[in-house]
């Protein structure tokens, strides 16, 4: 079934793919230009026997895309695909096996940190793409990142589902996550990510309050140089993705997603509301 899934989202983006090249050249005709474009990826565990895969991967981003940080500060030039790279939840195999790669590289990153739980073994731990002794890294390992190559975001304290706590928790997570970033690394902390992915309105407003710059969500989401926003959509990527799967994600063409998501969401949300009247 995962398979299959998998098959069925890759087809949908070769078809959008498709699209985009025939508007493209449309444009192009009408001598019209073409928005410069980011794609944000988020990945999460990078195990020592997917190094070279990732590594293959990052190879593949430099050919289609020009590299860039997520702070939103370098503006996006007409006609120019921009891609950064980002990392969830931030393991040991990130530190060890992701970064001398894009080191190697010249390739910023962005690290979203599960701040109250340095050096812990997630739940997750042992299940698919993570190896059952891969660790949250520590505080002493993220102080001693680079800063010009890695920027550090706020992923909260503990990694909860936010839309789903009462406000006052959920505001605890996101600004005591900051703040004790900030005094720990002596960095401004200025960027977050919602964990698990999920989020409402009322979080998006907390975050603002709290004083993130911009935050990231997972939906598959493209952005585009006259479409500035406070919530960066990204998209899931893996150093196990095909090689056409990471090519097609690389140019955007996994962005029909979102609308799915949204219409999956919907579909559900109706179903649920006509179970609860009946």
């Amino acid at each position: 079934m995962i398979t299959l899934a998998r098959y069925v989202k890759l087809g949908g983006s070769l078809v959008c793919h498709l699209g985009t090249v025939i508007s493209r050249t449309v444009r192009q005709l009408r001598g019209k230009p073409i928005p410069g474009s980011l794609v944000v990826l988020c990945y999460h565990a990078v195990p020592q026997n997917q190094r070279a895969r990732f590594a293959r991967q990052m190879d593949l981003l430099l050919q289609y895309a020009k590299p860039t940080a997520t702070d939103g500060e370098t503006p996006l030039l007409p006609g120019e695909r921009y891609a950064a790279v980002t990392f969830d939840d931030v393991y040991q195999s990130t530190v060890e096996n992701a970064l001398p790669e894009l080191k190697a590289r010249n390739i910023p990153c962005t690290l979203f940190v599960v701040s109250h739980l340095p050096g812990h073994s997630p739940s997750w731990a042992g299940t698919e793409g993570y190896d059952r002794e891969d660790r949250f890294v520590t505080a002493e390992q993220l102080a001693n990142l680079p800063g010009d190559l890695v920027t550090i975001g706020s992923h909260t304290m503990t990694h909860p589902h936010l839309s789903v706590l009462p406000e006052e928790t959920a505001k605890r997570e996101l600004f005591e996550s900051r703040q004790f970033l900030q005094q720990t690394l002596r960095r401004e902390i200025r960027l977050f990510a919602f964990p698990h992915g999920t989020f409402d309105d009322a979080v998006v407003n907390w975050c603002r309050e709290a004083g993130y710059q911009r935050v990231f969500s997972i939906e598959p989401t493209t952005t585009f140089s006259d479409l500035p926003e406070y919530v960066t959509g990204r998209v899931i990527a893996d150093p196990t993705d095909w090689e056409l799967e990471f090519r097609l994600k690389i140019l955007g063409a996994y962005r029909w997603l979102s609308a799915a998501y949204r219409i999956k969401r919907k579909i559900r949300a109706a179903v649920l509301e006509s179970n609860i009247k009946e």
